[in-house]
């Protein structure tokens, strides 16, 4: 340390600047980051009590039903409307509103190896705001009722919702409907309705499902613009191109220059010090592994009801060993790599893996570096707070608002573990690979070239550009703007780490981290918080703690000995290796095992020759890829397609194993139908392999760029199938279902020479835009065999008074998958 640092003058002045910042960060936090203010008045344990309630009044799902909730909310609604649907006092007056509710706890009732599940959606406050019950495609509960028409279906899901779910409807129009036929015949249908008022362009909807005569789904939602997602998409390419660039350049300069040829470089010189780095590396890794199963109720959303409870958490315990070893390791290579050459680069430097040893951390220079870092994270605060405050204040720039009571972190059995390893682990990780492994590398080879100086400095800029750029990817605009965030506070950092080591900056990462991940827990008012809340107090506190107790060992300060420093360690002497080819070769089996390798090779060849099946079931892809482009141009002229030069085409094979819907079919027909069939379907109703080919615009308006045309090219340079996509603000007719269903089968006709006499309806999608009508049906055709229970289908999609897109697929039984 500087003689500065060892007076009590500075160390005043320190503190009292940390509280300072402290109190401005308190203050400029709530208006520089805009927080709202949810009135949760209900648990997930309570979540799921009054779910339960429901389910059983409803009769929604079986008592004995597994129930695992969650707090979740609606983050595009909450983007568009801060950005284009009148901004951050708009979306808090929806979350004060009854109209919509974009926060809600969600509860699944489900029992394992069972298809029916249900969802229920309560708003914060405990209000019931809607449910979806999925039941099994074969369920048919009452056949006199099975087939309802349309006007029937309406009436019944419209009393439902209003006895059953309190649902206003006078608050809603109607707004369009469709209909699904079952291969048991049951009739299913989705009735969509409208509140009038919109929100900004948007517009509050609400979906009703039927399945048969049952109510199945009441869903509110938000319909945000097309054009607003594709606006914000093309806004957030920025942050993930700068992203992506910074990552390349990390992984370039920190991963292959650091953690690989540097890596070597150490190792040839015997300057790596391995065993403290896989400890610590196992530290981390055996953290996150338990915060992971800690937080695997949460994981029980995404399972599959064909999943067992055994099988769920035989795959949550190999998931976290893998996380525990494999990532343990992995980050013990970043620490062994960061810290060698901090060694090796920074002489000055207390050796790392021993600052914690009774000599060293009983010191006032390690105790001064801790207690520094402690310091520093409410300065880090400040200057985030004042950054935001200034550029959302002054500048208009944009993150979205926070929810800083989350009742969802209680979820966890232990709720305080994801936020102390994850903060350990940003820490300890970020430090090695943004700042150690960088400035060491800069101050090494500027040496090496006699400009030691100019290496650090220009490690240092480049470090703070690539530690911004790596997190652009949070939300916020400009792009720019969290690198911009990052570049001084990454400065401060590199200096911090250049005059004083990785512990001061570690503790300040990590600490920093602890404090934003660990807020949720000291607002939630529930039992058990408070341990949770008194573990965060005590994981942060560790290091003060060691250092406290090592001083109580040694019964006073004293300095730091020359031998703790990075300049006193010296690489061991190349240890001798001994002779071993000899005696590996040596023994009768070895000897003969060597003498037979030649001729079990040559007899590995002739089984794989002779047993490996050389024939296949569909023909290979001859064709090439500009006779794939030219047979589309020809497909588009056909069609009176005239597209100009700002059209770019490109091309890719697909195969069916490409898309595991595609492959499912294709697995089901050979299974169930048996290879013959399976040969004849292929290239009908069957996709074989094909030639993609799209078109697009990569200029101009980035609402008119949803316009593209794909189309699939057969071997034989024939269109297997056309798609149109069109933007959703596009002009166009409101054709009614009858005349959009002539539309279809004409279509069916032309494309497939199939007579739509032949097939029967299986749906009837409608879709209101703003300016047309789209329209989907798909025909099932019994005529053909793809094998038991499943059915050959065609799909047509019609856009306003035109087909967009028409193709064929096989409907696989839901029991069989």
């Amino acid at each position: 340390m500087t003689d500065a640092t060892h007076r009590t003058s500075f160390w005043v002045v320190y503190a009292t600047a940390s509280l300072v910042a402290l109190l401005v960060a308190a203050r400029l936090f709530p208006v520089a980051i805009p927080i709202l203010n949810l009135d949760i008045r209900m648990s997930r344990d309570a979540a799921i009590a009054t779910a339960r309630g429901i389910a059983a009044r409803l009769h929604l799902a079986p008592d004995e039903a597994r129930a695992v909730a969650r707090f979740a909310h609606d983050g595009t609604t909450q983007n568009y409307i801060e950005l284009e649907g009148g901004g951050r006092p708009a979306f808090a007056a929806l979350t004060r509103g009854d109209r919509y509710s974009p926060y809600w706890w969600e509860v699944r009732l489900f029992t394992p190896g069972a298809v029916d599940e249900t969802l229920v959606r309560l708003k914060p406050d405990g209000t019931p705001a809607g449910f979806a019950h999925r039941i099994a495609e074969t369920d048919v509960r009452a056949p006199e009722r099975n087939a309802l028409d349309s006007t029937v279906a309406r009436t019944i899901a419209e009393a439902k919702a209003r006895d059953d779910w309190g649902v206003d409807l006078s608050r809603y129009r109607f707004l369009e409907a469709a209909q699904h036929t079952q291969t048991t015949g049951r009739i299913d249908h989705r009735f969509t309705y409208e509140q009038p008022g919109p929100v900004g362009d948007a517009r509050i909807r609400l979906t009703l499902d039927v399945a048969g005569d049952e109510l199945t789904g009441v869903v509110p939602f938000v319909h945000v613009p097309e054009s607003f997602g594709r606006r914000f998409e093309s806004l957030r390419s920025a942050n993930v191109l700068i992203a992506t660039l910074a990552s390349l350049s990390a992984g370039v300069l920190y991963g292959v220059g650091g953690c690989i040829i540097a890596l070597l470089w150490l190792a040839r010189g015997n300057w790596l010090v391995w065993r403290p780095a896989v400890g610590a590396g196992l530290v981390v890794g055996a953290l996150l592994a338990a915060g992971s199963l800690a937080a695997s109720g949460d994981a029980w959303f995404a399972a599959g009801t064909t999943e067992t409870v055994a099988t769920f958490w035989t795959r949550q315990g190999v998931t976290a060993l893998l996380i525990a070893v494999a990532g343990g390791l992995a980050y013990a290579l970043v620490f062994m790599t960061a810290e060698s050459l901090t060694r090796r680069a920074f002489p000055d430097h207390p050796q790392l893996w021993r600052l914690w040893s009774r000599e060293a951390a009983s010191t006032p220079q390690v105790a001064g570096r801790t207690l520094g870092g402690y310091l520093f994270v409410p300065i880090e605060l400040a200057l985030v707070a004042a950054f935001y405050y200034a550029t959302n204040r002054w500048l208009g720039w944009w993150q979205p608002s926070e929810v800083m009571t989350d009742p969802n972190i209680l979820g966890s059995a232990i709720p305080a573990l994801t936020p102390i390893a994850v903060s350990l682990q940003a820490g300890f990780m970020e430090e090695c690979v943004f700042r150690a492994i960088p400035l060491s590398l800069g101050a090494l080879i500027g040496a090496r070239y006699g400009r030691r100086g100019a290496g650090i400095a220009i490690a240092v800029v480049v470090q703070a550009l690539v530690f911004g750029g790596a997190h652009a990817t949070y939300p916020g605009f400009p792009a720019y703007s969290r690198p911009v965030e990052l570049f001084v506070p990454s400065i401060l950092w590199a200096l911090i780490y250049l005059r004083f080591g990785l512990l001061p900056t570690i503790l300040l990462h990590a600490t920093f981290d602890l404090v934003l991940f660990s807020i949720p827990l000291f607002l939630v008012d529930a039992p058990g918080a408070w341990v949770q809340q008194a573990l965060v107090i005590a994981a942060a506190s560790v290091p003060l703690a060691i250092v406290a107790l090592r001083r109580w060992q040694a019964g006073r300060w004293h300095a730091l000995p020359s031998s703790l420093r990075n300049g006193a360690w010296r690489p061991a002497a190349p240890a001798v290796v001994a002779e071993v080819a000899s005696a590996l070769a040596a023994g009768r089996f070895s000897a003969a095992f060597q003498r037979g390798l030649p001729a079990l090779g040559v007899l590995g060849f002739a089984a794989w020759a002779f047993f490996a099946p050389f024939t296949t079931d569909v023909a290979p892809m001859t064709l090439d890829r500009d006779g794939a482009i030219g047979a589309a141009d020809a497909a588009l002229a056909a069609e009176g397609v005239a597209l100009g030069p700002e059209w770019h085409r490109f091309a890719v094979v697909r195969l069916a194993t490409d898309d595991a819907s595609q492959w499912t079919w294709h697995k089901f027909v050979w299974r169930e139908a048996g290879p013959d069939a399976y040969r004849r379907l292929v290239g009908t109703m069957l996709a074989p392999p094909v030639w993609e080919v799209r078109y697009v615009r990569l200029d101009g308006d980035v609402v008119e760029r949803a316009e593209e045309w794909r189309l699939a090219i057969t071997n034989d340079g024939r269109v297997r199938a056309m798609t149109h996509a069109l933007p959703e603000s596009r002009a166009g007719a409101r054709l009614s279902r009858a005349a959009a269903r002539t539309l279809a089968e004409n279509a069916l006709t032309l494309r497939f020479g199939i007579d739509a006499a032949t097939l029967r309806l299986v749906a009837a999608d409608e879709q209101q835009l703003p300016s047309r009508t789209d329209w989907s049906f798909t025909f099932g055709d019994p005529g053909t065999v793809v094998g038991d229970g499943g059915e050959a289908r065609y799909v047509v999609a019609v856009g306003g008074d035109a087909v967009t897109g028409a193709g064929r697929y096989v409907h696989v039984p839901e029991t069989w998958t």
